[in-house]
């Protein structure tokens, strides 16, 4: 049985697509790299929002290396919290520092958008609070000046929440070999620290019960009537 001609150019020309995405794939893949590397090279001398990103996911990825190696889908997770946090890592650099850098970190970082909210809805026992405690450890290691809040289900969950990111931030410093940071105040619900950028460098890491009311009785405009029974 012979092969229609045209099904022979289809594959071939279908296998050329491929081969040629893959090569432009490849190829921004490298430039990206390339162009932090050169960033950070330029930016060595003092800590700006590109390199506190970078200190973010090195911090995560000591996590990785002591004990607590992340999920696929935490890895995710912490990525979409990176990007949501993008301005705090710039809020020191200066007024505009983040608009004159817009474009560049989202070419860096694969970035088609940057949104300041991640909404995350998975089972029960999937790691939310977990990878939630890693990246405000992460966070506090990486980002000068920061306040971080978190608002649990219950004061139980709180603090231990509060206690898992002091675990973690721990863990950070001892796996890196950066001295720790100078404890301002510490209790159940708040970690204050004195970072390394200076005396107006204070980090706050605060964990609170959150109080949720359900209103006894619907609004007005929410109410509704049952369907007539046929």
């Amino acid at each position: 049985m012979e092969t229609c001609p045209w099904r022979v150019y289809y594959c071939s020309r279908s296998d050329a697509i491929r081969r040629a995405v893959e090569r432009e794939a490849a190829k921004r893949t490298l430039t990206n790299s390339l162009q932090r590397h050169l960033t950070l090279q330029k930016t060595s001398q003092g800590a700006t929002g590109f390199s506190r990103i970078e200190r973010c996911r090195e911090a995560l990825r000591a996590l990785d290396m002591c004990g607590w190696a992340r999920s696929f889908h935490q890895k995710q997770f912490h990525e979409s919290y990176i990007r949501a946090c993008a301005r705090v890592f710039f809020k020191t650099d200066g007024p505009g520092a983040f608009a004159r850098n817009q474009k560049q970190l989202l070419e860096l970082n694969g970035w088609d958008h940057i949104a300041q909210e991640v909404l995350v809805s998975t089972p029960r026992r999937f790691g939310k609070t977990v990878s939630i405690s890693m990246f405000a450890a992460a966070l506090i290691f990486s980002t000068a000046s920061v306040e971080c809040s978190i608002y649990s289900t219950c004061k139980r969950i709180s603090t231990k929440l509060l206690r898992k990111v002091v675990d973690y931030l721990n863990r950070i410093h001892e796996h890196l070999k950066v001295p720790k940071f100078k404890e301002i105040r510490a209790n159940q619900e708040e970690l204050v620290l004195q970072g390394p950028e200076g005396p107006q460098d204070v980090r706050i890491m605060s964990s609170y019960p959150s109080k949720v009311l359900v209103p006894p009785t619907l609004p007005p405009f929410m109410s509704f009537s049952p369907p007539p029974l046929l």
